[in-house]
């Protein structure tokens, strides 16, 4: 709740305990988020980083007709 660059926690169920939408200027920023950040968290045994290419589709919209 009190790191800015977190946009996104969401609890998860299956392989992973949580996802993160960490918002940071570029690769070296993140690289330095996770070791100032993610790695001092107790209780954090591993982190898994994936990062979209290409964004293919984005809506709130949703189809409740």
């Amino acid at each position: 709740m009190d790191i800015p660059e977190i946009v996104e926690c969401q609890l998860m169920a299956g392989d992973c305990d949580f996802f993160l939408r960490i918002v940071v200027s570029d690769l070296e920023a993140y690289r330095k988020f996770q070791i100032s950040h993610l790695n001092k968290i107790s209780g954090i045994q591993n982190v898994k980083t994936e990062i979209p290419l290409q964004k293919i589709k984005h809506t709130t919209e949703l189809p409740l007709d």
